[in-house]
């Protein structure tokens, strides 16, 4: 994301710190277990949790309403998460800071 999608999460982990403070962290903690079955999350719950207008710019650049953007991170999310963290951790150096959106856009756009 770059600095003018302000209030958009910026990179994973600050996504799933701020899913986490707000109703999701037994969801971002199955993502992150190598032990557990991913729970899911809908895109309702995700828009829920995300501030206002966080995936406008997204949406409208794959040419997805809001909801629908919502719906397809909500379905890709916990496999993307689950990857992502093997040993149950985010890589420290995660060299794609925006490893959640470069794919999400994408996968989306494809």
């Amino acid at each position: 994301m770059t600095a003018d999608n302000a209030g958009a999460p910026d990179d994973l982990e600050i996504l799933l710190v701020h899913l986490a403070d707000h109703g999701h962290a037994d969801q971002v903690g199955t993502w992150m277990s190598p032990d557990v079955t991913n729970l899911p999350i809908t895109g309702k719950e995700l828009l829920g949790a995300l501030p206002e207008g966080s995936l406008s710019d997204l949406a409208a650049e794959l040419d997805l309403s809001v909801q629908e953007y919502a719906d397809y991170l909500a379905q890709e999310l916990p496999a993307l998460v689950d990857g992502l963290s093997p040993q149950g951790e985010l890589p420290e150096n995660e060299n794609d800071e925006d490893a959640l959106w470069a794919f999400a856009v994408e996968e989306a756009g494809a």
